[in-house]
């Protein structure tokens, strides 16, 4: 009787750190920069829901400019390692493999933003952030998402865990 008791507290333990991973690299992608552009004074950063639902910014008095589009591959990244986590906090071993799968691939879209976001960007958003004009800017992986990719590879390896190795 001791052993499941031990058994059933290691997997309430790896179910929520699966879902605390889930969670936190969500927020963190979401909320933090998740693409940089440029350096010193041209610098720009956009969050994680900014490029995944696009963002604008007003010009002068009601005139706005559209910087980027709705991405759908860059919400899949915020919204993947936060699946992950549900399901890898309930029981059973499919929902471990399903959110293995989520984990992973969550992690690989977030690595993969600043691609996601350049090809979404307006013809003023790239004049913005000087892809298209003088200076010549490559986007870069932002804190953010580096982060949260963190979070959501740790978060495969508890849904690994609990697949594999748990009875």
């Amino acid at each position: 009787m001791a052993k499941k008791k031990k058994s059933n507290t290691q997997s309430l333990a790896v179910s929520g750190v699966s879902l605390l991973l889930g969670v936190l690299a969500f927020c963190l992608a979401g909320f933090l920069a998740a693409v940089a552009f440029g350096e010193g004074e041209n610098a720009y950063t956009a969050t994680g829901f900014s490029a995944a639902f696009g963002w604008k910014q007003n010009v002068v008095g009601d005139a706005t400019v559209t910087w980027s589009n709705f991405n759908i591959l860059i919400t899949l990244a915020l919204f993947l390692p936060l699946i992950g986590g549900v399901l890898g906090a309930l029981k059973g071993k499919l929902f471990a493999f399903i959110a293995l799968a989520a984990f992973v691939a969550g992690a690989v879209l977030l690595f993969l933003c600043p691609t996601f976001l350049e090809n979404s960007l307006t013809d003023a958003g790239k004049i913005g952030v000087g892809i298209g004009g003088l200076f010549g800017v490559e986007p870069a992986l932002g804190i953010g998402a580096i982060i949260a990719g963190v979070c959501s590879v740790l978060g495969a390896l508890a849904a690994a865990y609990k697949a594999f190795l748990m009875k």
